[in-house]
């Protein structure tokens, strides 16, 4: 078929937007694209893995993959064979747009969060150019000779210029500087894929706002009645609004996107979760486990040299001065605070006494077992895995704090989504937190152990699902129903570019 016939996509995720938040503001007409999508297409909710982790979600949009397949959560994921936690690459990864760019499809992508770069056979690869979450610490561009043109066609995004370092809602300064840049790099973003549409044949446009995403964390606080700083006094009004101006943008970025990619193109708007008030990321795992004997931490004088070494500078880390630490983020690296930050993501635990272990999360709660054959220091037989699991559930679900107020909404068992097998490289129990956990202290009843939450700057964490707007192109099939998941969103965008 020739290229000129062929049917067109554009399709636009906006990273962690609230689908109620977005129908509110379509309701109020503050979102007019979106709105006019709405009226021509269908709308529906996107079912997402984020009930195991935010960081799943992504990776199950590209691959069409469940996490119980991909093995994927979050960026710094537990390595059985080293017992530690290490960055996230996803080279090994196949996105579902490797296979239309081999089928004859000039495939446009930009800044689509994890995503590899596969070098496609036709079309433009740009990665880390604005991102959220920087797994390589640098743009990445294929084929490279097109690196000058993304380079001319929108000056450096603010993500990768500027450091921002919010400390929490009372930050006014930080929040209007941010503000600012999340505007920026909206308007930069809105004309590199102008730019592209205009310049590079392509079929398929696959492009993120990531600015929604990192703003939502920083601003939730300032549209959610539910967070206790909502209504603060001092709020100044660049601030107040500043969420709501973010959406709009977006909006009117969509829009002219829409109108440079024609009527006769179907165009996706997407996204893959939401975002909901937050209090801090509760930590009790850790003194949970110990306390009941599933865990021990090495003393000082059973660590090697190095562990003395990572656990001393985790606790100088742990009592820098927040402006010393701003700076530190101002001036390093994204490669070096990488290297700096591995060392204190977990305790020196003894793995010859530790059974269950908690995993750093940016979200739920996650706890695996140290079972033999899977990790390499393992010591838990595999025929006591499931009446672990069933043990530590049953703890889990009885948790209240020392108030009475039950701290566990439900426990998630992956080995349920796996045929009853341990998973190879996700967690094995995912705990879901009642607002009582977010306490500052939490304390439990029993046993009688506390601690503080972390990330309490955050204002808003991801919620469950997202939503799609879909406005098809000629001879395009309509609604795709009420709901679509994750995985199916690609072979979604499959059939509006008329493949199989």
């Amino acid at each position: 078929m020739n290229r000129s016939k062929r049917p067109r996509v554009l399709a636009i995720g906006v990273d962690a937007a609230e689908p109620a938040l977005v129908q509110r503001l379509i309701d109020r007409g503050e979102l007019p694209c979106l709105q006019a999508l709405r009226e021509r297409g269908a709308w529906g909710r996107v079912l997402s893995p984020a009930h195991i982790g935010s960081g799943a979600v992504w990776p199950t949009f590209m691959t069409g993959e469940s996490p119980s397949r991909h093995g994927i959560c979050y960026d710094w994921p537990w390595k059985p064979e080293t017992m530690s936690v290490s960055h996230l690459s996803t080279d090994h990864l196949t996105p579902f747009w490797k296979t239309l760019s081999l089928e004859g499809y000039a495939v446009g992508v930009v800044d689509i969060p994890f995503a590899p770069i596969v070098g496609l056979p036709r079309g433009i690869e740009i990665s880390e150019w604005g991102a959220h979450d920087f797994l390589r610490g640098r743009m990445e561009v294929s084929p490279p000779a097109l690196l000058d043109w993304v380079r001319k066609s929108a000056g450096p995004h603010p993500f990768a210029t500027s450091v921002i370092e919010a400390l929490g809602p009372h930050d006014y300064p930080e929040l209007a500087r941010a503000i600012a840049l999340f505007l920026a790099g909206v308007r930069e973003r809105g004309t590199l894929a102008a730019r592209l549409l205009a310049e590079v044949p392509v079929d398929l446009l696959l492009m993120v706002f990531t600015e929604v995403h990192r703003a939502s964390h920083l601003l939730w606080h300032t549209i959610d009645p539910a967070h206790s700083t909502h209504n603060a006094e001092g709020n100044p009004p660049v601030v107040t609004r500043g969420l709501l101006d973010i959406y709009r943008e977006v909006d009117r970025q969509i829009g002219r996107l829409v109108d440079a990619a024609g009527p006769e193109t179907a165009v996706l708007v997407f996204s893959l979760h939401g975002m909901r008030a937050s209090e801090g990321i509760p930590t009790i795992l850790d003194p949970l486990l110990q306390s009941l004997g599933y865990a021990r931490v090495k003393n000082w004088k059973t660590r090697s040299w190095p562990e003395r070494a990572h656990s001393a500078f985790a606790a100088i880390k742990q009592r820098t001065p927040l402006g010393l630490k701003r700076l530190y983020h101002r001036v390093a690296s994204r490669s070096v605070v990488m290297r700096l930050v591995q060392p204190g993501m977990m305790p020196t635990y003894d793995w010859s006494r530790t059974v269950a272990f908690p995993l750093r999360t940016d979200q739920n709660g996650w706890i695996r077992l140290n079972l033999m054959g899977r990790e390499a220091q393992g010591i838990l037989n595999a025929e006591k895995y499931h009446e672990t699991c069933d043990h530590l559930e049953a703890v889990l679900r009885g948790l209240t704090t020392d108030g009475g107020k039950p701290v566990v909404k439900g426990v998630l068992r992956l080995a349920q989504e796996t045929g009853g097998s341990p998973p190879r490289s996700l967690p094995d129990l995912v705990i879901h937190w009642e607002e009582a956990a977010s306490a500052s202290p939490l304390r439990l009843m029993t046993p009688p152990v506390s601690a503080l939450p972390t990330g309490t700057k955050f204002t808003g964490q991801h919620a469950l699902d997202g939503f799609f707007v879909l406005r098809p192109g000629p001879g395009g099939t309509g609604s795709p129903g009420a709901s679509v998941r994750a995985e199916d969103l690609g072979q979604l965008i499959t059939k509006a570019l008329g493949g199989r």
